[in-house]
């Protein structure tokens, strides 16, 4: 979309703040700059360090445009009382990085932690008085599902009741799943101690052997597949939720080590128990030139 409507998009890789200023200073002078990347990243993971990208993207007066699909109501506003590294509240990955909205755009949804049919935008106040007369989306859909916005407001509740409690102890499944992947020496991109776990194949011929172990011992993931991602990243994602009871998270180590004897995955040949945290670099992002 953003070619078609006249824009020159260019990719830079991963976590390079070197890459995207080069980019950025070649950018022709007097148009318009917009750099897209994820928040959480919904293969890895990791989120990317939204300080040093936010500073660069205000350096070269571009807009930051996050996705934060997968943080928003699991990271939030860190503190010296949080209950686990997520922080709290939920409140996203720009609260969570301590920034400001200035120069961010800010694209969250209630699909994932509140399982709702909402979405929203968090911006400037220049830019929220511009899109509310110039955005197509905005101007012309339907006004939201009852049944949607009933569901968000009762999870805002739960949220407000013990949602610090919850993550807590989402935290502590996940870092339960991940110590088991690093027993194993099973190579994983995931750095930051968040609930989504990425785990390659070796032989990416083996990935529907490995869906269908998986899927017969009871555990649902999701498949990367070729010609999806490279060959050199087939794999699945595990992604644990709240609900997952602890006997739940159990058999799922359980699997995992029965899956390694089994199928030859990617693995570390030494690879450390702890420094997993928040803030690791993100797959390929985005900056868009416009006149």
């Amino acid at each position: 979309m953003a070619r078609g409507l006249g824009a020159t998009v260019r990719r830079f890789p991963a976590g390079d703040l070197a890459a995207l200023e080069a980019m950025l200073t070649e950018a022709p002078p007097g148009v318009s700059k917009m750099i897209c990347m994820d928040g959480v990243n919904s293969m890895t993971g990791n989120t990317p360090n939204l300080v040093a990208f936010a500073a660069l993207a205000r350096e070269h007066g571009a807009l930051l445009y996050v996705d934060d699909a997968h943080g928003f109501g699991v990271i939030g506003e860190r503190s010296a009382t949080e209950a686990s590294p997520y922080g709290h509240r939920g409140n996203s990955i720009v609260a969570h990085a301590g920034e400001t909205y200035d120069g961010i755009v800010l694209v969250g949804g209630f699909s994932k932690a509140y399982s709702s049919l909402l979405a929203f935008l968090a911006v400037p106040t220049w830019l929220k008085d511009h899109l509310k007369v110039a955005a197509a989306p905005y101007l012309f859909s339907g006004p939201s599902p009852i049944a949607s916005l009933a569901t968000v407001l009762s999870g805002f509740d739960v949220n407000a009741a013990r949602g610090d409690a919850i993550r807590a102890d989402l935290h502590a499944k996940t870092a339960k799943v991940l110590a088991t992947t690093t027993a194993l020496r099973l190579a994983t991109p995931n750095t930051s101690g968040l609930p989504i776990i990425e785990l390659p194949l070796a032989n990416p011929d083996d990935i529907d052997g490995v869906g269908h172990f998986l899927f017969d011992a009871g555990i649902y993931v999701t498949l990367a597949a070729y010609p999806l991602v490279p060959r050199s990243e087939v794999g699945f994602r595990v992604q644990i939720t709240a609900a997952n009871g602890d006997d739940e998270i159990d058999e799922l180590c359980t699997t995992l080590r029965a899956l390694a004897e089994r199928f030859e995955l990617q693995r570390h040949a030494e690879l450390p128990a702890q420094g997993r945290r928040i803030g690791s670099a993100t797959p390929d992002a985005e900056v868009r030139l416009s006149a």
